[in-house]
């Protein structure tokens, strides 16, 4: 069983903060209508999807006031913006240039967090999870997130303690919930994973990837291959480049006697980055 960082897509594509934080100041328009116009204009690209034109038009407004004390909250959305276009160093910079006098620091560390991860600075993002924890220990996201760091290395008490630890804080968060779908996959207890991944799925309003691949883990893990292979199916546009999607789907295959296409999923599996060891243990299995 593998667990990503950013566990399951939870946000979809990367999010962009609501640019209503920094609306709020725009009285500024009458001292330094410059820099409101760049907002405006960064926040009509957003609505526009044209991320590139928002994160330059954030660089502009903040050029013209380099001062301005809304630049911390333009630095956080710029960061993310500059993540979603794959800029992953640029993002680091602007994130962590944000936390600087940002009154809402905790939301920054969680974005640079994800951040880190993304870029496989797993040891960084245990550092700004446990800064979060240290400013609010009723983080449930926190807790959930330091606890798959936990689990990618191997060490299975503290992560059971965080999952625990969120579950207590607030049963009904929907990362207390996926914590508790983690204890029972780490108990082996798929039939019950299974029910909390469905229930979430039934319940959010768009489609998020990672909840059906963790379905599609369960019902592989349960012997119910039809369904997850329609789990897998639903997320494929959104699963390419994710080498568990091809692991998960080798495995139905193997099971519906496909040796070859099989094969050739557990191989792009660790073309893709998946555990090489296991991989090839799979890959035997297709003679």
């Amino acid at each position: 069983m593998t667990y990503f960082c950013r566990d399951i897509n939870y946000t979809g594509m990367r999010t962009i903060l609501s640019f209503s934080i920094f609306f709020c100041s725009l009285a500024l328009s009458a001292q330094m209508p410059d820099y409101a116009q760049w907002v405006r204009r960064s926040a009509d690209y957003v609505e526009a999807g044209r991320v590139d034109s928002a994160a330059y038009a954030l660089q502009k407004a903040m050029a013209t006031d380099p001062s301005n004390p809304q630049n911390p909250y333009l630095l956080m959305n710029l960061g993310l913006m500059q993540q979603e276009l794959g800029l992953l160093d640029d993002a680091y910079l602007s994130l962590s240039a944000s936390l600087l006098n940002n009154p809402d620091s905790l939301i920054v560390l969680h974005g640079r967090a994800a951040l880190l991860c993304d870029m496989g600075r797993y040891g960084d993002a245990m550092d700004d999870y446990n800064r979060i924890l240290n400013g609010n220990r009723a983080d449930v996201e926190a807790h959930y997130r330091r606890g798959l760091l936990f689990l990618g290395e191997n060490d299975r008490a503290k992560a059971e303690s965080d999952f625990a630890a969120a579950d207590n804080i607030n049963p009904e968060n929907v990362f207390s919930r996926l914590s508790r779908a983690l204890l029972y996959k780490l108990d082996d207890d798929w039939a019950a994973a299974e029910k909390i991944y469905t229930d979430l799925i039934r319940n959010e309003k768009t489609l998020v990837s990672g909840y059906y691949m963790n379905r599609a883990e369960c019902y592989v893990n349960t012997g119910q291959l039809s369904k997850a292979s329609a789990d897998l199916r639903n997320v494929e546009a959104y699963e390419k480049e994710n080498p568990y999607y091809y692991f998960l789907q080798g495995r139905v295959r193997l099971e519906q006697y496909d040796k070859l296409a099989a094969k050739e999923d557990f191989e792009k599996a660790k073309r893709l980055g998946y555990d090489e060891v296991i991989a090839n243990e799979w890959i035997g299995k297709c003679k």
